[in-house]
């Protein structure tokens, strides 16, 4: 894993943490994204134990270090995170407008970022998995 890729990842676990706890689905989106940024059996240990404590943006999540680039992923991914477990509460509301504002992003920006994962929330929230 690149530093930027730990980077969003610890930001991911501020996100999934904003509801007060770490459900399941949450957890299974940053092992996915783990996976996806093929992390070592070592980093997965690191980032997952770092997980298991309540983290949150502004005290966690390194966001200066992340480029632009980053940043758009960080977005769509937390906008996802939020959908994981179904529903999207108001604390994970309430942060994702944060995060947009950390992020620096415009309300144009950050709204094209959000329409290009809403479906993909929908789609992922109305699927069982067996």
């Amino acid at each position: 894993m690149t530093p930027s890729e730990k980077n969003i990842v610890k930001s991911l676990v501020a996100v999934a943490w904003a509801d007060g706890k770490l459900a399941a689905p949450e957890a299974g989106v940053i092992e996915g994204m783990l996976c996806g940024f093929d992390a070592s059996e070592e980093e997965e240990r690191e980032l997952l134990q770092y997980a298991k404590q309540r983290r949150t943006l502004s005290e966690d999540a390194p966001i200066r270090e992340l480029t632009r680039e980053d940043r758009e992923l960080l977005l769509a991914n937390a906008a996802l995170l939020t959908h994981a477990d179904g529903e999207q509460s108001e604390p994970e509301r309430a942060l994702l407008q944060k995060l947009i504002g950390l992020l620096e992003f415009n309300e144009a920006e950050a709204q094209q970022i959000l329409d290009s994962v809403h479906d993909g929330a929908l789609t992922l929230a109305s699927k069982n998995l067996e």
